[in-house]
């Protein structure tokens, strides 16, 4: 039984301004793009769109989707603007945590206090008696207190792991624990039960699907306990549910115990690259650089691999056939992997990925270029810490930070996400970041602003983008025939509304596969 969906405007994003009038949709896919005098013979009802914005259904093409269910379910501190009104806030939880609870905060964001520094291990044990972390906003390093420490059997005389570093001040634990390190706590957390997962899960789907997306490329399976607990999690809650499309990405530490299990994929559920950290994050000075930071001058961040131990872990990859997505934010972290990516290149047509790819300069561009490599952006990084990135890098390098308009000009396919649960995962956001490259409601010409983009290809990295780099641009991304019946549908058009109500458009609803599975009421 086919539906024609029409009655608004219906953006193909075959090419910039091409619309259609109707669509006609069956069993999922899109069989027919036209006129409504063509196409309403052949329908079995009308999906009207009352005058809204129909877009290809919008993709985060990398996010934390269990890991966005958390920040949901627990304390968000990404508005906190003092180290005091932290503490406050903290307190206010703790209080009504018992001895053995766990209460985590999310987001923390200390280049929003007037004096960027964290609170002291002394003053996190002050707040309570349950066990304590608070996850700074790149989710690169945390605060614990005490009673979290001991937990995780940490203490003055514990090193600091392999591509982790935990700190210390004359030899005395501060709390904070950056890349490896935080894992010693937070995988083990005993609350994370099947129980736990679905729900964090179900909550984040729900969210997703009010921003209007219909899917989002994740990597979840070795923070949840067994890589079991999370894919059983997925089919559960998207698989039986059909009502959003995860594309799941493969931690290399868990890679082949997933390969072995030999699962099947689903439109709803595919497994995809192996993910492979490759260094931190500016916030905590652990991404690599090829020179150190300006205002640390002993310090120019951390490989957390070595050239042999990324040159093992991709060609286990490649035995498996499979292509390699990795984190990658400094200079150093860049130029790292592309050799070992040059030396070992997928199966033909296949793209690895370049996840952030946030400093690059013209050798680093070119390098891109030539390797059969797609990279994933997050345009809102420019927005939140761009001030605090200028003064670790200095002005000659920050010309190089995320970068999009550079990337595009030499033919890369390049998509858009959020990085959720460190940005918001609306796509409407990142496009406003990737046209504006500012702030919202700020009225400067943007940071880096020869890297702006239109608004066109801002929203092509959310669907064809999005689509192309994972192989599946002939049936993913635009309005077109054969293409799966994925719809975005706003109430304003985003190529033309005033550029700051942009960030602020409705969804109407949002369509899988037919079905409209969220819908503005």
């Amino acid at each position: 039984m086919a539906t024609l969906w029409t009655g608004g405007k219906i953006y193909t994003m075959a090419q910039v301004g091409e619309t259609v009038d109707a669509v006609l949709v069956e069993d999922g896919k899109i069989v027919a793009t036209g006129s409504v005098e063509s196409l309403s013979p052949l329908a079995a009802s009308i999906q009207h769109l009352e005058g809204n914005i129909m877009y290809p259904g919008f993709v985060d093409s990398h996010l934390h989707i269990i890991g966005y269910g958390e920040k949901l379910k627990h304390l968000d501190v990404s508005a906190v603007t003092s180290k005091e009104a932290l503490l406050v806030k903290l307190q206010e939880r703790m209080a009504q945590a018992s001895a053995h609870e766990w209460v985590i905060a999310i987001g923390l964001n200390e280049n929003q206090f007037e004096e960027p520094v964290f609170p002291t291990l002394a003053e996190l044990d002050a707040l309570g008696d349950a066990h304590l972390i608070i996850k700074r906003s790149c989710h690169h390093l945390i605060l614990a207190n005490s009673k979290a420490l001991a937990f995780a059997g940490i203490t003055n005389r514990t090193p600091s792991p392999e591509g982790g570093v935990i700190d210390k001040v004359d030899g005395q634990l501060t709390g904070i624990l950056k890349d490896a390190a935080l894992y010693l706590i937070v995988n083990q957390m005993p609350h994370i039960t099947p129980a736990y997962i679905e729900d964090a899960l179900t909550k984040a789907v729900t969210s997703l699907q009010s921003y209007g997306l219909v899917g989002g490329h994740s990597e979840d399976l070795s923070y949840y306990g067994p890589p079991s607990q999370p894919i059983q999690a997925y089919r559960k809650i998207v698989e039986a549910q059909q009502s959003f499309k995860v594309h799941v990405l493969q931690h290399h530490t868990v890679f082949e115990e997933v390969a072995k299990m030999d699962l099947a994929s689903s439109p709803f559920l595919e497994f995809g690259a192996m993910k492979i950290f490759i260094d931190g994050a500016f916030g905590g000075r652990t991404a690599a650089l090829r020179q150190p930071y300006c205002d640390d001058s002993d310090n120019a961040g951390m490989l957390i691999h070595t050239t042999e131990q990324l040159t093992s872990y991709v060609q286990l990859a490649r035995q498996y056939g499979q292509t390699v997505a990795v984190h990658a934010i400094g200079d150093l972290a860049i130029d790292t992997i592309l050799d070992v990516f040059a030396a070992y290149p997928p199966q033909e047509g296949q793209l690895d990925r370049v996840i952030h790819c946030s400093l690059v300069d013209e050798e680093l561009l070119a390098k891109l270029a030539a390797l059969p490599v797609a990279v994933d952006m997050q345009p809102q990084f420019v927005q939140g810490e761009y001030q605090a990135e200028l003064s670790r890098l200095g002005e000659e390098r920050a010309q190089g930070l995320h970068p999009l308009k550079s990337l595009l000009d030499r033919g890369l396919i390049v998509a858009g996400g959020s990085d959720a649960p460190i940005e918001v995962p609306n796509p409407l956001h990142g496009i406003y970041a990737a046209v504006t490259r500012r702030n919202f409601e700020e009225t400067h010409d943007g940071y880096n602003p020869h890297e702006k983009i239109s608004r066109f290809e801002a929203v092509r990295l959310y669907t064809v983008g999005a689509a192309e780099i994972i192989g599946q641009q002939l049936m993913r991304g635009k309005i077109a025939e054969g293409f799966a019946a994925d719809f975005t549908i706003l109430q304003e058009d985003v190529f033309t509304v005033e550029m700051e109500q942009l960030p602020h458009i409705q969804v109407a609803c949002t369509v899988v596969n037919g079905q409209i599975v969220y819908e503005n009421r």
